[in-house]
């Protein structure tokens, strides 16, 4: 989507959710790892744009409308929960596969985790992309 650095938070989600989908149904420890490392990136890349940011003028709203957004939330919640309960909330599909992706979902059993957080890194991208058009100094 984006073309963001390589040290940046969202290239570091994405990063992480590369390594998740390629482990194997025997590294489904680094399958979770990897998993929640994405997830605490993405919330991370929200965490420095609101402090790159807050001081402008019209953020504030700009700011106070992410509440409601989908992305924000999943990141928010998932992001929390690791930090202060434990790994990721991830329900798992008892069964034998080449790959641990097909075994864990956040939505429903037909679409992999690593699905759900690549929509929401795209929709988090993309409020990263805007941020920059109406908030970048010239």
């Amino acid at each position: 989507m984006g073309d963001f650095p390589k040290r940046h938070a969202i290239s570091r989600a994405r990063f992480f959710l590369d390594l998740a989908r390629g482990c194997s149904i025997e590294e489904r420890d680094a399958f979770e790892a990897y998993l929640g490392a994405s997830i605490i990136f993405a919330r991370t890349a929200l965490h420095r744009l609101h402090t790159e940011n807050e001081h402008k003028s019209g953020w504030r709203p700009w700011w106070d409308g992410l509440l409601s957004d989908p992305a924000v939330n999943f990141f928010r919640t998932e992001r929390d929960c690791i930090l202060k309960k434990g790994p990721p909330k991830v329900g798992q599909i008892i069964g034998a596969g080449p790959k641990a992706p097909n075994l864990y979902y956040y939505e429903n059993p037909r679409t992999p985790a690593t699905d759900t957080i690549e929509k929401h890194l795209n929709a988090i991208e993309a409020r990263l992309i805007e941020a920059k058009s109406l908030f970048s100094e010239p």
